[in-house]
């Protein structure tokens, strides 16, 4: 009999162990999902490609003036946005990515492309109606 107790005992004591993180509810935790909009809210997800020719031996200072332009690009889509379309804009999430490539032959070209996620609340219409 206690060939089967203490199996059955250590089993039952691993499975009590566990029940507090079977309890989580992990919607309560205070981090927001970034995927999750505040109400009123709509995602604009923004594309940005840029090409450079890169001088022989300057990659690394060429790979970084091109990601400050990218950054400088991404920071202005939501001024964009306020200045036409939105009463509220926070970029919610930002991707890049830089490479160089000699596709054509004719010398190195740094390609750095990305997107930028922006929540945004959109202003009220302004057509009137008839």
């Amino acid at each position: 009999m206690t060939r089967f107790l203490m199996p059955a005992t250590l089993g039952l004591l691993l499975a009590a162990t566990t029940l507090p993180a079977f309890a989580q509810n992990f919607q309560n935790l205070p981090l927001r999902n970034p995927r999750q909009l505040p109400d009123g809210y709509i995602s604009v997800q923004s594309g940005i490609s840029l090409s450079y020719s890169v001088p022989d031996g300057d990659n690394e200072e060429q790979q970084e003036k091109a990601l400050k332009s990218f950054y400088k690009i991404a920071a202005s889509s939501c001024g964009t946005l306020l200045a036409t379309i939105a009463d509220a804009c926070e970029i919610s999430a930002m991707s890049s990515n830089t490479s160089v490539n000699n596709f054509d032959g004719r010398g190195l070209k740094l390609s750095v492309n990305g997107q930028v996620t922006m929540s945004v609340k959109l202003k009220p219409s302004t057509a009137s109606t008839k």
